[in-house]
């Protein structure tokens, strides 16, 4: 329809040779037969820069339209004329004053229409009154349309605000004008209704409505040539039904989207029965209430039909307008359908997928995950769905069998242990996943299952599962065919075609994309267990030989110190090399750790703990390597905080995070505080260092992160990691607060409960 009005549009207004002047003032002053001014809004606000002022366009709109008989006038001063000039009057001239008359009446269609359009065809010529009758038939069907879609409003268009904005501030009254314009087009409705009334009283009543009933029938005429047009391009049908008598009217266009011939009779009755018996109810009860007096008067639905001679099953959208009699009864419901299958079926289908993606995304188990997708398959797009996977070896597995009925599931079942897909077949599910080519069988015809079936009894189990058509789409990703998804439809005596192959296709392209990803995570995992597996086996190999040497190393260092023979420079790499060894020590606990938490065999030892006396030990011990480092170490620690914790993994997390601030914190003062809040006992490390970037204070603690290059700093990045769980197994929790160049706080918080003291 929109496609009808702008074809229209190109000729009958953009391109017309008609003055545009005349053009806008004519359709301005036109809108006042249209009962939403849309029209109206839509010109007039272009009059202002082609000359009209404010006040002038107040004046058009305001006039009233020309009395009955005015036109005789006006016919008598352009008969003086004579014949055509084949020139359009001089603007604004007494004589197109007069033809903008001319031109009212004719829309209007008064009495004396044929002496009035003869009068200005021969003013003008015939190919300006083509263009003229072109243009007046333009903006009839502009008010069809208008007409047809109540809800626009001119408040809620901003290009007509914005155009409408310079005209009104010049003249403030048209904004009363627009305000009040239904109460405007009303009266003069009325108005014009009176007239006749008073024309029938004064003895003209015959003659004034065998007048109104040619006029109204010429009127109607071209009023359904144009909405033919209308209608015709945006392919509606009509109906038209009649409350009081029962009789119901439905278009050619109509019976053919209900699945009816031409010339069928229909009635109230036969509407309801194709009417789905999910909807049926729903769109009945919302006829009833448009065909009562209060409500608005309108009817706007989409439903489902089963066509009456096909059973072929559709959505329709449709729309309607009821009107009532002086006494409040309806007395004709009329409106337009529209088939809009193909509509609710895209929007069907993207809901589908939308709602397999979120399927497919809920689990990283492929098989779980399959079989969920072929039960949303079944019945949306299915009465029957299974899904084969290739297994090693290129064995081809059925992971499910899905049916709308559970005994023709079973029976799937049965079926498919009695005659599996064999390495030789050359159909179905081996010959999608040889070729990576989906198959579509439209219709499954008896001769095509005694084709696929295998021998008699396979024939009967195909017969007995109702196969009616059928869809193999393979599971590929990465060019790797991994299975094929079967759709079958049965019972619901539906068929597939080009469509629903797309819509299995993208069903099948998520779907193999969730499965490669699957195994892609469990490969992962896999590897994952061999490197933790490894990490556990380094570590018990590495940790007898690093002890033996710590002891062997702490050996030679204490015999060089009680003798004098040994050089300061050989005590000197000693020590070095006992710092190394320690080192190595922790990094072999660290590996140790690492498996013990993955593996899930993180044992706590809860014992009664002071916390305040377990930083003054594990500071003590560490303070000479502060001072090696240049390290100040303030303690700022009350008395005793006790409760039941693990006191040897306690003294490794305030050791890490030691460790930790004299690494990065060299020749800087590092303060270990310990309060108590509340429930919380807080341990905090800060130091003066290099700080750590915000983006990096996530990372950190996790496994083998680093927040700077371990060409300046060493370490496996675990010590934070192994800190984390060690807290948390406990109770408690830690974070981090710092920025470069700023130092960091780390602050751990652990549960804590006072204990009950001697009695």
């Amino acid at each position: 329809m929109l496609e009808n009005l702008w074809q229209q549009t190109l000729q009958a207004y953009v391109d017309s040779p008609l003055p545009v002047l005349f053009r806008e003032k004519l359709f301005a002053y036109l809108s006042r037969y249209c009962e939403v001014p849309y029209c109206l809004v839509c010109h007039s606000c272009a009059l202002r820069p082609l000359g009209m002022k404010g006040a002038e366009v107040l004046e058009l709109l305001e006039a009233l339209p020309p009395a009955h008989g005015a036109i005789d006038e006006t016919l008598a001063r352009m008969e003086t004329l004579g014949e055509a000039t084949g020139t359009w009057p001089e603007p604004g001239s007494a004589l197109e004053e007069d033809l903008f008359r001319c031109c009212v009446f004719l829309f209007v269609q008064q009495t004396q229409v044929e002496r009035c359009r003869e009068r200005v065809r021969r003013l003008l010529g015939p190919v300006l009154y083509a263009h003229l009758t072109l243009f007046l038939a333009y903006v009839k069907s502009c008010q069809l349309w208008v007409d047809a879609h109540p809800e626009l409003s001119y408040e809620e268009d901003p290009r007509a605000r914005e155009h409408l904005g310079p005209l009104l501030r010049e003249e403030p009254r048209l904004g009363t004008f627009f305000a009040t314009y239904g109460e405007r087009v009303r009266g003069e409705r009325e108005q014009r209704e009176r007239q006749l009334l008073e024309a029938a009283e004064a003895g003209h009543r015959a003659e004034m409505l065998s007048e109104t009933l040619r006029r109204q029938t010429h009127a109607l005429r071209e009023s359904e040539t144009h909405l033919r047009l209308a209608l015709d391009s945006a392919a509606l049908g009509t109906w038209d039904l009649d409350p009081v008598a029962g009789v119901l009217r439905w278009d050619a266009r109509c019976k053919a989207l209900f699945g009816l011939p031409a010339e069928a009779e229909v009635d109230y009755a036969t509407f309801a029965s194709v009417i789905h018996p999910e909807d049926r109810l729903r769109v009945d009860d919302k006829v009833q209430q448009v065909l009562v007096l209060g409500g608005r008067g309108e009817f706007r639905d989409e439903f489902r039909i089963r066509r009456i001679l096909d059973g072929v099953e559709r959505w329709i959208a449709s729309r309607g307008r009821a009107f009532f009699d002086a006494r409040g009864q309806a007395v004709r419901l009329i409106g337009t359908v529209m088939d809009i299958t193909d509509r609710r079926r895209l929007e069907d289908n993207l809901r589908f997928l939308a709602q397999a993606s979120e399927t497919l995304a809920a689990s990283l188990d492929y098989e779980d995950t399959l079989r969920r997708v072929a039960t949303l398959s079944v019945p949306v797009l299915a009465d029957w769905c299974s899904v084969d996977m290739v297994e090693e070896q290129g064995r081809l597995r059925r992971l499910i069998t899905v049916h709308r009925e559970p005994e023709k599931a079973r029976l799937g079942d049965e079926m498919h242990q009695r005659y599996p897909h064999g390495r030789e077949e050359e159909s179905g599910p081996r010959q999608v996943l040889r070729t990576g080519v989906p198959v579509l069988v439209e219709e499954l015809t008896d001769e095509a299952l005694a084709y696929y079936a295998k021998d008699a009894e396979h024939l009967r189990y195909l017969r007995e599962l109702g196969l009616r058509s059928l869809l193999i789409v393979p599971l590929r990703s990465r060019e790797r065919v991994l299975g094929s998804l079967t759709l079958v439809r049965a019972e619901s005596g539906l068929r597939y075609g080009q469509e629903e192959l797309r819509l299995a296709e993208e069903l099948a392209r998520r779907a193999a994309l969730a499965v490669d990803n699957a195994l892609l995570y469990r490969e992962a995992q896999k590897a994952i267990e061999l490197r933790e597996g490894f990490l556990q086996v380094a570590a018990h190999e590495l940790r007898t030989p690093v002890t033996s040497l710590k002891l062997n190393a702490q050996v030679l260092l204490n015999c060089a110190r009680r003798e004098a023979a040994w050089s300061e420079r050989l005590v000197s790499h000693l020590t070095g090399m006992d710092r190394g060894v320690s080192r190595l020590g922790v990094l072999v606990d660290e590996l140790l750790d690492v498996s013990r938490i993955t593996s899930g065999r993180l044992v706590l030892h809860l014992e009664e703990v002071d916390l305040a006396e377990l930083v003054r030990e594990v500071v003590e011990r560490i303070r000479p390597e502060a001072e090696r480092v240049g390290c100040e170490l303030r303690l700022q620690v009350p008395g005793p905080v006790v409760s039941r914790w693990d006191r040897l993994r306690l003294e490794q997390v305030l050791s890490n995070l030691l460790s930790n601030a004299l690494k990065y914190g060299a020749g800087y003062p590092v303060e270990v505080a310990l309060r108590v809040s509340g429930t919380q006992v807080l341990l905090q490390v800060r130091d003066e260092g290099i700080g750590i970037d915000p983006a990096l204070q996530e990372r950190i603690f996790e496994r083998f992160e680093r927040a700077v290059s371990d060409r300046h700093y060493g370490g496996l990045g675990m010590g934070l990691w192994i800190t984390r769980e060690i807290v948390t197994a406990l109770g408690g929790s830690i974070h981090v607060e710092s920025a470069p160049g700023k130092g960091a706080t780390f602050t751990v918080a652990l549960p804590w409960r006072e204990m009950p003291g001697p009695r």
